[in-house]
């Protein structure tokens, strides 16, 4: 007689391999009934085996459709894509012009106040010029006078130095 309990869940417990067998075992069964009882007739394993063909699983031709689809948009898209890029570098261009001829219209503008600013100091430092120049001409033509007569005294006083040597000798050779 048996005194303990028998626990199926402990069993299972104790011996996973063997759980795991019949469990397996079981599920075939379950699926090659399920399989034959099919009513499919003759052509039961052929269906089976083109269900289990990963070719079959989609459709190439509607696939390369698909891709054709994609490149001719892409190919589209690339044509959209130049057009824009061209814009955009025709836009750019024009801007980049615009920004040349206003830096140069600023560029004149400033040159022209600073020529314009820079006028009058020069008539200024011209009239300042002008009058420095006859200054120093007054100057240079008072010197030349006075030169011409320091030049004039010289010459009177080296004719009276030579006519007072010429005398000396004179009377010195006569003594003798």
């Amino acid at each position: 007689m048996m005194d303990r309990e028998f626990n199926v869940v402990d069993e299972v417990r104790k011996h996973p391999g063997i759980t795991a067998g019949v469990v397996a075992v079981l599920a075939g069964v379950g699926l090659a009934t399920i399989l034959l009882n099919q009513r499919s007739g003759p052509t039961r394993y052929e269906r089976i085996k083109t269900r289990i063909d990963p070719r079959g699983w989609f459709d190439a031709e509607a696939l390369r459709h698909r891709f054709d689809d994609i490149a001719r948009g892409v190919r589209h898209g690339a044509d959209d894509l130049t057009h824009r890029a061209a814009d955009l570098g025709d836009y750019a261009h024009e801007r980049a012009g615009r920004f040349g001829a206003d830096a140069r219209d600023r560029a004149d503008q400033w040159y022209r106040r600073a020529r314009k600013k820079s006028r009058r100091p020069m008539r200024r430092y011209t009239k300042q010029a002008r009058r420095y120049a006859e200054d120093a001409g007054d100057f240079a033509r008072d010197h030349a006078k006075e030169g011409g007569a320091l030049l004039a005294v010289a010459t009177i006083a080296a004719a009276i130095g030579a006519a007072a040597l010429e005398s000396r000798r004179r009377a010195g050779n006569s003594g003798r």
